[in-house]
């Protein structure tokens, strides 16, 4: 990209490049940033109410700009997933940044390189990028992100959708799933080291490569976001691409890429790399001690999995017909992932629909209060009011009685049904197979 002094001889399309990168680069970071400020801020206390949405300000351009432009409607302003809103931003980005390069290029038409703003802009762009890596990747090394989930065990399979599959697949094995959460720590860990940004950069590539893939045929929500990292290692990864390809497929040696440092002395240097690694450091601690709190509540009372015996409404038996759209077929109490209240009921219906609750048990008391209705797949709550009172006949049976659950006054009889008797819990793990296929 530059010569051995890392001040003259770049290319005109490597500068062109360059300062679309910056300006592209840098309205990425600075949404990432943002967004992550709320997230950071609630790691240590610190309440987000007054945080000003950045997404209402531009949600008037980017809504006229989905609508007339790419034909596109937007519902909200959800940013973080694939909706039309995050569409249309990048496409502005792409447009304004494009616009941007052009007026900088006709403006600064003599510099013939930018060693200095290189190394700032690196800079910014490694923390954006170390930011992402350890907010994502805490939350897989502490499985948080994609926790395992007892409905599953009784969700007929083709009421998965692609991104259920895919989530239940890792959530089985946690193994795994530390280990990508481990790839991805490490990738940031090493982009907060100047000398490691090649190496930092490359295993970003690696695993976005992998996310992204994953985002595209499982069809998950994230891959704007996926996509995004992807090439902002690609572009932290360019200044070392010949000398990479030199190593990897042979070829004339390629003298060593040596930037400018960010300051002209060797003592505010090493102040500055010192700065980068606690401040790095101390934001890959905040996120480990928010996922860690998550991943530590408290299990639920009552935690499992109930099959109903006998269901009733206004004092009459119902047969477990599956027309019945009222009778219960089994009850499961699960963790709080994902949602606000300390537990998640979960009703499973004779035609294996399911109603997803979250509330709070009292044992003392013998109450279960529903306060959300969770719709699946979005995780929006919806406020309700139902109260179910409980007792145990005996071991391994569980009586729920309510007063008003649809219009109706309902008494059930369960048995419990230990998790483990499933095959895709109870089969473990095996060194040793004897036959050639476990379905």
């Amino acid at each position: 990209m530059v010569q051995e002094d890392g001040v003259a001889g770049w290319h005109p399309l490597t500068r062109i490049g360059f300062r679309f990168g910056v300006c592209y680069f840098g309205g990425i970071g600075l949404a990432g940033v943002l967004g992550l400020v709320p997230i950071l801020l609630a790691g240590v206390g610190v309440e987000t109410g007054s945080v000003l949405h950045l997404s209402s300000l531009v949600r008037p351009p980017v809504e006229w700009t989905a609508e007339h432009v790419l034909g596109l409607r937007v519902t909200s302003a959800q940013v973080g997933s694939d909706s039309a809103f995050q569409w249309t931003g990048l496409f502005l980005l792409v447009v304004m940044s494009a616009v941007a390069t052009g007026v900088w290029s006709v403006l600064d038409r003599g510099r013939v390189g930018y060693p200095r703003l290189f190394a700032w802009t690196q800079l910014y762009l490694r923390f954006v990028l170390a930011l992402a890596m350890f907010y994502f990747g805490m939350a897989k090394a502490i499985p948080t992100q994609m926790p395992f989930v007892l409905n599953r065990l009784v969700e007929p399979y083709g009421n998965f959708s692609p991104e259920g599959v895919l989530w239940s697949q890792v959530s089985v094995s946690q193994p795994y799933e530390i280990a990508l959460g481990a790839a991805e720590l490490l990738a940031g860990v090493l982009l907060l080291v100047p000398r490691a940004t090649a190496a930092g950069a490359l295993l970003c590539a690696v695993d976005m490569t992998q996310v992204f893939l994953l985002n595209m045929t499982y069809d998950i929500r994230l891959k704007t976001v996926s996509s995004q990292f992807l090439l902002l290692s690609l572009f932290l990864l360019a200044p070392y691409a010949r000398r990479l390809l030199a190593a990897l497929f042979g070829g004339p040696s390629v003298p060593a890429f040596r930037p400018v440092p960010l300051f002209g002395s060797v003592r505010a240097n090493r102040i500055a790399l010192a700065a980068q690694l606690v401040v790095g450091l101390g934001l890959l601690g905040v996120f480990g001690a928010q996922n860690w709190q998550q991943w530590s509540k408290e299990t639920p009372h009552l935690y499992g999995i109930y099959r109903v015996d006998g269901f009733s409404s206004e004092g009459y038996a119902r047969d477990p017909l599956l027309t019945d759209e009222l009778r219960w077929r089994r009850v499961v109490i699960d963790r709080p992932f994902h949602v606000s209240d300390p537990m998640v009921l979960t009703i499973q219906h004779m035609d294996d629909s399911f109603e997803v609750y979250g509330g709070t048990i009292d044992p003392k008391r013998h109450i279960i209060d529903l306060h959300h209705r969770i719709a699946l797949g979005t995780f929006e709550e919806t406020p309700v009011r139902v109260r179910l009172t409980y007792w145990w006949p005996a071991p391994g049976r569980l009586v729920i009685d309510a007063n008003d659950y649809a219009g109706h006054r309902i008494h059930t009889s369960f048995t419990e049904v230990d998790p483990k008797s499933f095959p895709l819990l109870e089969r473990g793990f095996s060194w040793v197979q004897e036959q050639p296929y476990n379905r």
